[in-house]
C-alpha cells in the first residue's frame, strides 16, 4: 500500500503520543520532531505506511537511546487484557457458535493501537462487543479454509489484543498453528516476550519476523518466517500493519482480520472509518 497525503499527520501522531505519555524528554521533543519533518518531506511518498512508521521509531530510538519506549505501556495492556480472559472464554464457550464469537473478539482486540491517530476505549468496547457486527464477514469462508488447512501462519499485530488471539486458537484448536510477532521492539506491536507472557507459546509455536517492521517486509524478514510464510496453506492476518503490507498479494490464501483505523483503508475496503472486518484477500480489488 503507498503512502497518501492523510498517512502524514497518523505518522506524525505516533511520535506525539510518545511525547503525550512522558515516554521522550522534552528536550528531546524538539529534537526527534524536526528530523522526522525533515525526513518525511524527503521520502514519505517513496515508501509505505509501516515503512515510515519504522523510520519514525528509529529516529526515536536514536534520539533517546530507548529501543523499547513503549515497553511499560505494552505490559499494561497485556495484564489489563489478561484480566478479562476468563470470563471472555467462558463467553465464547458457552456461545450457540463459539468460533464466530472468538473470531469476533480477536478482531475487537484490533482496537488496541498506540501507531496510528486512533482514539480507544478498550473497556467500555468489550463491554458492548456482542452488539458489534462485521461490515464485511468472510467468517464462513475463513472457517471452512481452517479445517481444511494443513499449516496455518496467523500473523499477530499488538500487544493486549494477543489475549484475544489467544481464545481464538484456543477455539479453532489447530494442531499445526504458527503464531508471529515482531522480532524486535517497535511501537506497541508483540514481540516473543509478549506471546509468551499470555501463554500463546503455550498453545502454538512462536516465532518471529526477524525485523522491527511494523507489518511485512520479506526483504527484512529472516528466512526461518519466509519459508514458514510460504509453506503455510493458509495466512490470517491481524491488524492495519500486516494488511497495508499484503493487501496486494494474490498468491496466497490470505484473510485480513482488522479494524478500520483511518478513511484510506475504510476506503478501500468499502467500510466506514472504526468498522470491523474479516476479509478474504480474493475481494480486495485496486483501481
Amino acid at each position: 500500500m503507498k503512502t497518501y497525503y492523510e498517512c502524514i499527520p497518523c505518522l506524525l501522531q505516533s511520535i506525539i503520543r510518545l511525547f503525550k505519555n512522558g515516554l521522550v524528554s522534552k528536550k528531546k521533543q524538539e529534537i526527534i520532531i524536526k528530523k522526522a519533518l525533515r525526513d518525511l518531506s524527503k521520502n514519505a511518498f517513496n515508501y509505505s505506511p509501516p515503512n515510515i512508521a519504522q523510520k519514525m521509531y528509529k529516529i526515536v530510538k536514536n534520539k533517546t537511546g530507548n529501543k523499547d519506549p513503549y515497553k511499560d505501556i505494552k505490559y499494561k495492556y497485556n495484564k489489563l487484557c489478561l484480566g478479562f480472559y476468563k470470563e471472555l472464554k467462558n463467553k465464547v464457550d458457552r456461545n450457540i457458535n463459539p468460533f464466530y464469537e472468538a473470531l469476533k473478539l480477536s478482531v475487537i482486540g484490533n482496537i488496541i493501537d498506540f501507531g496510528t491517530n486512533h482514539s480507544f476505549n478498550l473497556i467500555e468496547t468489550i463491554s458492548t462487543y456482542e452488539d458489534i457486527d462485521f461490515a464485511i464477514d468472510d467468517s464462513g469462508l475463513l472457517f471452512n479454509d481452517i479445517k481444511n488447512a494443513n499449516s496455518i501462519l496467523f500473523l499477530g499485530d499488538n500487544t493486549g489484543e494477543i489475549v484475544f488471539d489467544k481464545i481464538f486458537l484456543e477455539t479453532i484448536n489447530h494442531s499445526n498453528v504458527y503464531y508471529a510477532v515482531r522480532g524486535m521492539p517497535i511501537l506497541n506491536d508483540s514481540t516473543k516476550e509478549d506471546a509468551n507472557f499470555v501463554g500463546i507459546n503455550k498453545l502454538v509455536k512462536v516465532i518471529d519476523t526477524g525485523t522491527d517492521f511494523p507489518g511485512i517486509d520479506f526483504k527484512q524478514s529472516s528466512s526461518e518466517f519466509k519459508k514458514i510464510y510460504t509453506d503455510a496453506d493458509l495466512i490470517i492476518s491481524k491488524g492495519q500493519g500486516n494488511y497495508e503490507s499484503l493487501s496486494e498479494v494474490k498468491n496466497k490464501r490470505i484473510y485480513f482480520l482488522l479494524m478500520a483505523k483511518c478513511n484510506i483503508v475504510a476506503s478501500q475496503l468499502g467500510v466506514k472509518k472504526g468498522d470491523i472486518v474479516v476479509v478474504s484477500n480474493n475481494k480486495i480489488y485496486w483501481d
